[in-house]
């Protein structure tokens, strides 16, 4: 087993869990918020999908896709096609083993920066997870169970927790 593609697998199935989680959502819940988190839950979806792009982008030397626009929030269909992409580039950005050191540009804080991969790889992870845990709390909030989304459930919906 390999430790950073099992993250990014992991970070792939909680990712579709909270996805199929928010489907059935309202307007007026896509739009609900809660003090300290990223925005509405609408934009930190958008926000979450964008960056895995972009995250991936960066790590395979791929051309820089437009980002959705966050507000007003272009809906499901988009935002799932666009984090399906992001999953499955970020997964065969962390196959790829590569040892080098990636270039990234950022604005929090703003400038320009050469690490290593296994960082830029380590922020992916962070971030998904971060800002899912956001939309859970805003969830919550508004009367609505999230979906588990730790270690534990995906290794038994992965088939990796066998009894003993």
């Amino acid at each position: 087993m390999d430790l950073i593609v099992e993250f990014f697998r992991h970070n792939t199935m909680m990712n579709q869990r909270l996805l199929e989680a928010c489907r059935a959502l309202t307007t007026a819940q896509f739009a609900a918020s809660a003090t300290g988190t990223y925005g509405d839950i609408g934009a930190t979806l958008t926000h979450i999908a964008n960056s895995q792009v972009g995250y991936a982008r960066a790590l395979l030397d791929l051309e820089r896709i437009q980002p959705l626009p966050e507000s007003p929030f272009p809906g499901m269909d988009s935002v799932v096609e666009r984090m399906a992409l992001g999953n499955a580039q970020l997964e065969k950005a962390a196959a790829a083993h590569q040892e080098r050191e990636v270039e990234v540009t950022g604005d929090d804080p703003p400038g320009m920066w050469r690490m290593p991969v296994s960082l830029f790889l380590l922020q992916a992870i962070n971030h998904g997870t971060e800002h899912r845990s956001q939309i859970a709390t805003i969830l919550t909030q508004i009367g609505i169970e999230p979906p588990p989304m730790d270690g534990w459930t995906y290794f038994d919906e992965s088939g990796q927790l066998i009894p003993t």
